[in-house]
């Protein structure tokens, strides 16, 4: 009887080390739309850890392999967590400003949260949107468009919220990059930053508020041309690095 061979893992090994490799590059060239000066400063950083780790060796009398080691490692963290950094601001940076960028940022919010997939209220004419998503901290609009224009579309939606859920909080986010307007890339931070007192809102009261909200969204906006939350999402691999 013959006897099965497992399968080798070099070819998975040899795919996954592509994919990574890919994932580094892509990640480059999204940075470097941004910020031009990138390639300088993955360089520049292992030149800075390796003249370091040499001084360290000779002013300790201690072997150079040693430090060059250490200077390796500590290199590659270094650019690692600035590729990582940089990637992230100019994937929110390229988007900004694109009606439906702030729906691609608020589906990557995470656990803790529901989000509407469709706007809660929309301005054909200006392509004002306002996204409506719920978590600990109550309900929260985020709001794209110029906020002086855009008051009228907050105003009617928390009127409609608040005549069937009168006591639960209600936030407004205006994002963008005007005065008082909150840039993409702080969107997931300021939301996390929302107050939860003297009201927080359990999983289970999430989920019958959200419930709730969908009745008023029953009746389906339509999502004008030009504002499509799926044309406009950053590179998730990018964003996770892997």
């Amino acid at each position: 009887m013959p006897v099965s061979k497992a399968p080798s893992p070099k070819p998975t090994r040899r795919r996954r080390l592509a994919q990574y490799l890919q994932n580094i590059k892509d990640s480059y060239t999204i940075s470097r739309r941004t910020y031009p000066w990138i390639g300088w400063a993955l360089l520049g950083a292992p030149a800075v850890v390796v003249a370091l780790a040499v001084a360290i060796s000779v002013g300790l009398s201690q072997p150079l392999w040693y430090w060059l080691i250490m200077a390796v490692m500590v290199s590659l963290i270094v650019d690692m967590f600035v590729l990582s950094w940089t990637v992230r601001r100019a994937s929110y940076t390229q988007i900004e400003g694109i009606p439906g960028a702030a729906k691609a940022v608020l589906d990557q919010v995470g656990k803790g949260w529901y989000v509407e997939s469709e706007p809660a209220a929309i301005s054909p004419k200006t392509q004002d949107v306002v996204w409506r998503l719920v978590g600990r901290p109550g309900i929260v609009l985020v709001v794209e468009g110029p906020t002086g224009r855009t008051q009228r579309l907050v105003s009617d939606e928390r009127k409609k919220i608040k005549r069937i859920l009168s006591t639960v909080p209600i936030h407004v986010i205006h994002v963008g990059t005007a005065e008082g307007q909150v840039p993409l890339i702080e969107l997931q931070k300021t939301l996390r930053q929302l107050p939860t007192k003297p009201t927080r809102l359990t999983d289970s009261e999430i989920s019958q508020v959200s419930k709730r909200l969908s009745s008023l969204s029953s009746k389906g906006l339509p999502i004008p041309k030009g504002i499509d939350p799926t044309k406009v999402r950053p590179d998730r691999r990018a964003l996770r690095g892997r």
